[in-house]
């Protein structure tokens, strides 16, 4: 008689940003655990139900929590309370603490060293390190959670980095990079053809703030010389802060740079938007308790054979190839990011070689091998 199989733990992601909301630490969860439950891996991923009914559009199991997903202490305390009530469930799984909004809610009384978990687990972007670093209260508590968890995952050689050169230089457990790949939603196939009317696209999809970079590019692009200028047009999507996005919208006015503002693009519609464009651009700046960590848009766009602008920051270096699939320019250099944006706007034999180098770059990757990083912490 063949001798049953030992139960398999599950793999718990819990994060405070998922689905309705967009953003790199929604669409890292979604995809791994996508590629985890291709392994025959029993998947969850806890996120909050931002009070509303949601439906969900992934293979795995999505338990809504009854909270609010921001940081506010109002929303923050519903998380770990919802958490707390159910952490039975949580016994003898691997828990991975995926945003930082997660980390916050195991920080504080109601979780902390009450998780029976197989393993616990931090996925850390690089965010993260920056807001405990610097901020006494959740560094103190930063380093109370960190006695109790057995490992981290991280995005990116820079957030490993970050990492090691942390107030977490000396947590002893392991250290596991999860590569990222391309967004499935951005992955589909694009439904509308290019429009050719002569003008070229330059597009950032991304949220609405100072760190991603729009006002940047909007003043490099107005420094262009005019005839460059009168052929461009400046798209952005997304949703964030009103005032950076009027500032964004005035500095196009008033350099006469053609400007579109998309708001929120839905999924089925991305992949139209990036094969709609010409380059695409996104010049994260590194902020006192922000930075990119990696920058999965950067594939996608390469993905859809765009060649790519992008600030020398963060792990934006790994993301994107300077020469091979974009171009890089160091951060906060105007004139040098108005040359780069010159130099693919004048040159389409080059906005094709870097964006064929940059599809070959990003078809080779996938989820598996990031899915692959939490399950180490089996053993």
């Amino acid at each position: 008689m063949t001798e049953p199989r030992p139960p398999t733990a599950k793999i718990v992601f819990i994060t405070h940003e998922y689905s309705p909301f967009r953003g790199g630490v929604a669409t890292f969860v979604e995809e791994v655990g996508r590629a985890l439950q291709k392994k025959g891996e029993p998947v969850e991923i806890w996120a909050p139900d931002y009070g509303m009914n949601q439906p969900e559009a992934i293979e795995c199991q999505v338990l809504r929590l009854p909270a609010g997903g921001s940081l506010r202490w109002k929303h923050l305390l519903q998380f770990t309370r919802a958490i707390a009530a159910r952490r039975k469930d949580l016994e003898d799984s691997i828990v991975v603490m995926a945003s930082v909004g997660a980390h916050m809610a195991f920080m504080l009384p109601p979780i902390l060293g009450r998780v029976k978990a197989h393993s616990l687990v931090s996925l850390l972007h690089g965010s993260e390190v920056l807001r405990f670093s610097r901020n006494p209260f959740w560094r103190v508590l930063a380093k109370r959670l960190y006695r109790t968890v057995d490992g981290i995952v991280t995005v990116s050689e820079f957030s490993r980095n970050l990492i090691l050169q942390s107030f977490l230089n000396s947590f002893r457990g392991t250290i596991e990079i999860a590569p990222c790949g391309c967004s499935s939603a951005a992955m589909r196939s694009a439904t509308t053809k290019k429009l050719d009317d002569g003008l070229i696209r330059i597009l950032t999809l991304a949220r609405i703030h100072p760190r991603k970079g729009q006002l940047d590019d909007a003043r490099a692009l107005g420094q262009l010389p005019p005839e460059l200028r009168s052929r461009v047009i400046y798209q952005i999507g997304g949703t964030g802060d009103a005032d950076y996005l009027r500032q964004v919208q005035q500095t196009c006015a008033d350099a006469g740079v053609a400007f579109e503002n998309f708001g929120e693009v839905e999924p089925e519609l991305l992949a139209d938007a990036y094969a709609q464009c010409d380059i695409y651009a996104m010049t994260s700046r590194r902020l006192r308790h922000s930075v990119e960590g990696f920058g999965i848009t950067y594939l996608d766009a390469g993905f859809h054979g765009k060649p790519v602008v992008a600030y020398r920051s963060g792990g934006a270096e790994e993301a994107v190839l300077d020469g091979e699939t974009g171009l890089l320019v160091e951060e906060g250099d105007l004139t040098a990011l108005s040359r780069a944006f010159a130099r693919l706007i004048a040159d389409a034999g080059l906005r094709e070689k870097l964006g064929a180098r940059g599809r070959r770059e990003a078809t080779k990757r996938n989820w598996s091998s990031a899915a692959a990083a939490f399950l180490k912490f089996r053993h």
